[in-house]
């Protein structure tokens, strides 16, 4: 018996087949047998079920074939409803795992009496799911494959993808320092939120943005080094590499735009801070973009009246980078440079030209994103450098390197 390490806790099991049939009851006797604890469901939760609800599961087994023949009992393996209503059946099932997708990103394991092959080419069908099965956030088993193993091929398959294993090592980490957290705070007094929440209200700033950056950090602070190895995974990104480099590049950049540049869409309305990125329509193929860099507190108290300090920021053709120090090494002092910053291209903020502009005033200028710590704040730091730095006399001409002169042909 595999003892669970990556996926303790809570599974939900959805299968129309518990109690009656031979297989799933295994699988969940596997379950409980190792210390899990599972949340047996016959049918999909309807569509208007909070999935919330599931925020802390570890893991979801589903059947895929849900239905039920004319008696009320489960269909024997390989057998389909009539057309439409299998059509019908599968549309709900797929429905179901996107609604799943924004509400917990947890490994989902399809153990089901189908041909696997027939059910990833109808979860590879939709344009969504098709990621998801080809980068192993789904599964597909046979039941009979997995008895009283079903720990065993999770953790194999945990440890063999790095983002489940990461995610799960990190929360485990995470969950454990804000428990800790909390409960020392909570031993000082049980109004500790209520008494920052004040002081974030004299200070005019919006308290439930601060104490979101708070927990944050103090939730960070107590968190261990990870215990993570991913060492083996490079040998693998290393053969993609040479397979197909234009694919590993693209790859790379979005994975640097994560790291750095938060879309707009995941931004919260009518809040705004330094790094905010702004586009402006010049006509069908222009477009100009300025960054905010005022600062944070600034931005926190203002209103429509606010005024922004915005700075034009222009592509990058051609970033020369340097192999030593692995950063831009034609970078003027008159600019700061964002190396793969939105859509794979690398962006320079300029410094010597600063627009002042009132929010109301911004109509023909859209929120595209916003630059992430600590990149906007090396650019806020060049920009200070930049608004105070001393006039130098220049060197006397006569200690100037000699100019070559024309050599006759």
């Amino acid at each position: 018996m595999t003892v669970p390490h990556l996926f303790k806790g809570v599974a939900v099991v959805i299968d129309n087949g518990i109690g009656t049939g031979e297989a799933i009851d295994k699988i969940l006797a596997s379950i409980r047998a190792s210390g899990g604890h599972a949340i047996e469901l016959a049918k999909l939760p309807p569509p208007d079920y909070d999935l919330e609800h599931f925020a802390r599961v570890s893991f979801f087994i589903m059947d895929w074939n849900l239905a039920n023949d004319e008696n009320g009992r489960p269909l024997e393996a390989e057998v389909r409803l009539p057309e439409m209503l299998d059509k019908q059946m599968v549309a709900d099932n797929i429905e179901f795992l996107k609604r799943l997708r924004k509400s917990r990103h947890a490994p989902v394991v399809i153990f089901t009496n189908e041909n696997p092959e027939i059910v990833i080419d109808e979860l590879s069908a939709d344009a969504e799911l098709h990621k998801s099965v080809q980068e192993s956030h789904i599964l597909v088993k046979r039941k009979v494959d997995v008895a009283d193993k079903v720990y065993e091929i999770l953790e194999d398959w945990g440890k063999a993808t790095p983002s489940v294993l990461t995610l799960k090592t990190w929360e485990r980490n995470y969950i454990r320092a804000a428990n800790d957290l909390f409960i020392d705070l909570h031993n000082r007094t049980p109004y500790w939120p209520v008494l920052l929440w004040q002081t974030f209200g004299a200070d005019d700033i919006p308290p439930e943005v601060e104490m979101n950056k708070l927990l944050n950090r103090l939730v960070e602070s107590r968190m261990d080094l990870l215990v993570l190895e991913l060492k083996p995974f490079m040998e693998t990104v290393d053969q993609e590499r040479a397979k197909n480099h234009a694919d590993y590049i693209k790859s790379m950049n979005g994975v640097l735009e994560g790291e750095r540049f938060l879309r707009a869409s995941k931004l919260k309305d009518g809040i705004y801070a330094p790094g905010d990125i702004f586009e402006r329509v010049v006509s069908e193929d222009k477009r100009t973009y300025w960054m905010n860099i005022r600062a944070e507190c600034d931005c926190l108290r203002g209103s429509d009246s606010m005024e922004l300090y915005l700075l034009q920021v222009k592509p990058v053709e051609n970033p020369e980078i340097s192999r030593q120090f692995g950063l831009i090494s034609n970078e003027k002092d008159t600019e700061a440079v964002v190396f793969a910053m939105m859509d794979g291209k690398t962006y320079t903020v300029k410094f010597k030209d600063m627009t002042v502009k009132e929010l109301r005033k911004m109509k023909d200028m859209t929120r595209v994103g916003r630059l992430l710590p600590p990149f906007v704040t090396r650019v806020q730091q060049r920009y200070a450098s930049y608004l105070q730095r001393p006039g130098m006399p220049r060197i006397p001409e006569v200690f100037y390197p000699a100019a070559e002169e024309a050599v006759e042909t």
